[in-house]
């Protein structure tokens, strides 16, 4: 899991402050209990700045990407757009070391605000405060039923999160070091101690950031630990960040670091511009995996609850079969009775008569109720002999069926490993839905939501390269223009297959198309023609330029467009 620490948000504050700094923020939108974005006009330029105090994926920095919104706006966002909207970034500075961020604000008539950002894992916040620090309102608020220590309510004073105490790495002193190295560590100390103690005793320290000061130390000795820390805060005082995209050994985006890091090996880690472009894509694949991997448990779990229902059925299905086998004989005790129902009295529990269905004629007992009469009690084995029969022909049909919804089930549980995106679990899903083999799933409705992909009924595909960068393709004419129109930026890639009806596919730069690897182009120029009319052919051509150069002749039928400028690579099409 991605750590979002005290260099992450360093080197993203470093970048805001170059960014959107004295910058005016044109519109707040609130997306869900713990997500918000900021449109921020600085620069000549519109940036977003996204926030979450989500529990597991607490994070800032600019995005490329929009969110849906619910129709009514929460109450928190109101706020926030009644004391910010129109008013300038006057700095934006994080607080020591600390990962939390706070951003000063001064609206056109001069009314000052502060915005306190905290990325605390379950505990984040985003609280608004006057210029007086006191809190005017909050994504969560604390009462003193859950925090005795320190309330989060509009009215209050704010105090600083639990922790805030913790010495400052960047600008602790040598005295103060040995001090604290003295308090926390024995003489003899293993790299595991001090580790542990780097994370309690300095803010803005986790354990990945504590990993990397000891690589860095390559020793116990305090010293070499503390050259290590004058390295780290080299690198914080001089904004000297070299941002990474790192992803595992398939290929997956698994970290990102304002520099590279000695936990990952080289070939792993992926030279990128900017700590906040690096996240936002980071970060969208690692919750798009999330939801994925949500939605496959969830679709596992059904299906496995689906198949151990109709096995619990078939064996209740079974019982009701055999009981079909005893229905001849249900018939014949009440056939039996009425034979000797002379001999039958009223009130006996028991009839004993001839089985004339038995070759030997030998006397039997049939069971009686008491309360009923002999033909009462001949009609009641007459029902359950017609019951009997009608149970058995009907579990009978009853049986193939779940046994063939059985064979259906176990072979979507076969499929699954091969699915690869969350559109085809949806679309599992509602096939088996459909059928009756799943049960729909719960609606809960959130009043005013207006569920929305983020790029609306486009049809838009997503891969992230190797790299890290992000590469989007429509699946059809319409979604091909949105894409190109309304999506691409100028300086971002664009790929077509020549002379051939085919995807528009983007490459998303950040603006320095002259960063992207060589791999990253040939990966899009792969997905072109795998997606163009030309597949089956031998060796398709691909057209890529600049977004810039594209344009839609006026009146021209969707997804057609002329581009110039343009480089050429002759591709082999994967088609699986």
């Amino acid at each position: 899991m991605m750590t979002y620490d005290g260099l992450v948000l360093a080197a993203v504050v470093a970048e805001l402050g170059r960014s959107i700094q004295g910058g005016v923020i044109q519109h707040i939108r609130q997306h869900s209990d713990s997500d918000f974005t900021f449109e921020v006009r600085s620069r000549g330029r519109t940036y977003r700045l996204f926030l979450s105090v989500n529990a597991r994926f607490a994070r800032i920095y600019t995005t490329a990407s929009s969110q849906p919104v619910p129709q009514v706006p929460p109450n928190f966002c109101m706020l926030l757009r009644k004391y910010l909207k129109g008013s300038f970034i006057k700095s934006i500075e994080q607080v020591g070391f600390d990962r939390v961020l706070r951003i000063r604000t001064e609206a056109p008539d001069g009314n000052r605000n502060i915005l306190m950002f905290e990325l605390m894992g379950k505990h984040s916040n985003l609280i608004l405060l006057s210029d007086s620090e006191i809190i005017l309102g909050a994504a969560k608020f604390v009462s003193a039923a859950v925090s005795r220590y320190r309330q989060v309510l509009p009215g209050r004073n704010y105090i600083p999160p639990p922790g805030a105490g913790k010495a400052d790495p960047i600008t602790v002193i040598r005295d103060e070091f040995n001090e604290l190295w003295r308090e926390g560590l024995a003489q003899e100390v293993s790299s595991e101690d001090i580790k542990r103690w780097l994370v309690a005793a300095f803010s803005g320290i986790g354990p990945f950031l504590a990993e990397e000061i000891m690589l860095c130390a390559e020793s116990t000795d305090s010293d070499a630990v503390w050259r290590s820390l004058q390295s780290l805060r080299e690198i914080v005082t001089t904004q000297d960040y070299a941002p990474v995209f790192i992803t595992n050994d398939r290929g997956a985006a698994f970290y990102a670091y304002p520099v590279p890091v000695g936990q990952f090996s080289s070939e792993n880690q992926h030279a990128r511009y900017s700590i906040n472009e690096t996240l936002d894509t980071l970060y969208r694949d690692l919750i798009r995996r999330d939801r994925f991997d949500t939605e496959f448990n969830a679709i596992e779990l059904a299906i496995r609850r689906s198949i151990a229902w109709r096995e619990q059925s078939l064996k209740d299905i079974q019982k009701a079969i055999t009981e079909g086998g005893k229905a001849e004989r249900y018939k014949q005790y009440g056939e039996l009775i009425l034979a000797s129902a002379a001999s039958i009295k009223k009130g006996e529990t028991i009839a004993k008569v001839v089985d004339y269905y038995n070759p030997e004629m030998k006397e039997i007992e049939i069971p009686l109720d008491e309360k009923l009469s002999t033909q009462e009690n001949a009609e009641r084995y007459f029902r359950r002999y017609r019951k009997a029969i009608e149970g058995a022909n009907a579990a009978a049909d009853r049986q193939k069926e779940f046994q063939e919804e059985i064979k259906e089930l176990k072979s979507a549980a076969e499929k699954l490993p091969s699915i690869e995106s969350i559109e085809d679990i949806q679309a599992l899903r509602e096939m088996l839905t459909q059928k009756g083999l799943l049960r729909p799933e719960p609606l809960a409705p959130v009043p005013g939501k207006r569920e929305e992909p983020e790029f609306g009924t486009a049809r838009i595909r997503r891969v992230t390269s190797s790299n890290g960068f992000e590469i989007l393709y429509g699946e059809n004419s319409q979604s091909n223009d949105y894409l190109t129109s309304k999506v691409a930026k100028p300086n971002d890639l664009w790929f077509h297959a020549r002379s051939v009806t085919g995807a528009h596919v983007v490459i998303r730069t950040g603006n320095r198309p002259d960063l992207v690897p060589r791999s990253t182009i040939m990966q899009a120029a792969e997905i072109a023609a795998r997606n163009s009319d030309a597949k089956h052919s031998r060796l398709v051509a691909v057209d890529y330029t600049l977004k810039k150069y594209v344009r839609k002749p006026k009146g021209s039928p969707p997804g057609f467009v002329r581009y110039q400028q343009e480089k050429t690579i002759d591709v082999v099409p994967d088609v699986k």
